[in-house]
């Protein structure tokens, strides 16, 4: 038993560390965006307090942490001391582990002085959208120095950029769209869903476009999908995704649309609930992907 717990416990921590990292990332940079986009038009703040943010932004810090010396011990295979050893902390800070855990923790941190920021200041505004601008492009770049696609062509880190920027400000938008759906009227929300649904009718095109190819050139050929771990996984992230689809396809033609008459947002909200639930496990199995199966 006790053998199973220790290999199973820094493949767990992997896991769970960039799970929270990517929670923490789509939190934060979706409130950021959101807030500027269209939290003037809302009666009430439709992203987090500053407090929440700064939680959000320091369970993200603490969990680059966590990931980094959970490679680190995963690599020593000497318990929890060989997450500590400095021989083995100098070889994965040279790698581009090491480049993502440093950019991720800049991200973070920029995200944290963008909230300290006092509101009274005349430039307060110019310097949380510099701040924002500079947390998203840590973030995000991030992906770029791990993973099959760190080795491949700047057109497909060109091509992953895109798929993560898109992915952010889809669900980055469901706890805001949450929010605003508890505080506001439906007069005032039902601008913002119709808009932000043609939209994402033409983002999420790109989506699944864009992971489409990256797939494809990842995996190599129907058998690699079929019989590796990698596809299984990757089959399992496609059918989560799909999900997620119908999901969004079913508040687009169907819930937003009836809201015009009802002007009750009960049922949209339970929906958007479960995308809430079905996203947290969409960013669990690319988690596994990106941190067993380096992608």
């Amino acid at each position: 038993m006790i053998v199973i717990v220790d290999t199973l416990f820094w493949p767990a921590t992997l896991v769970l560390s960039k799970w929270v990292v990517y929670i923490s990332m789509i939190v934060v940079l979706g409130s950021f965006y959101w807030q500027h986009a269209v939290g003037d038009v809302f009666t009430q703040r439709i992203v987090l307090t500053r407090r929440g943010l700064g939680y959000a932004a320091f369970a993200g810090l603490v969990a680059v942490a966590v990931h980094f010396f959970s490679q680190v011990g995963m690599l020593a295979d000497d318990g929890l001391q060989g997450a500590l050893s400095s021989f083995m902390i100098q070889i994965v800070w040279s790698t581009g582990a090491g480049d993502a855990t440093c950019w991720r923790a800049a991200g973070f941190v920029l995200a944290l002085l963008a909230l300290c920021i006092p509101k009274q200041l005349s430039v307060a505004k110019s310097a949380e959208v510099l701040l924002h601008v500079a947390a998203t492009a840590a973030l995000v770049g991030a992906f770029l120095f791990t993973g099959h696609t760190a080795d491949m062509s700047p057109i497909f880190g060109a091509l992953l950029t895109t798929h993560v920027l898109i992915a952010v400000w889809w669900f980055g938008a469901l706890l805001p769209m949450r929010k605003a759906c508890r505080t506001d009227s439906v007069e005032v929300l039902l601008p913002w869903l119709v808009r932000f649904g043609e939209q994402a009718s033409v983002l999420v095109s790109v989506l699944v476009f864009v992971g489409g190819i990256l797939a494809y050139f990842i995996v190599g050929s129907l058998h690699n999908l079929l019989f590796t771990g990698y596809g299984w996984l990757l089959m399992a992230k496609i059918l989560t995704f799909c999900v997620i689809l119908l999901l969004a396809a079913r508040h687009k033609l169907s819930l937003v649309p009836s809201m015009q008459s009802s002007r009750n947002t009960q049922q949209f909200v339970a929906s958007l609930n479960i995308e809430i639930i079905v996203a947290a496990a969409l960013l669990l199995v690319t988690a596994v992907l990106t941190s067993l199966v380096g992608v």
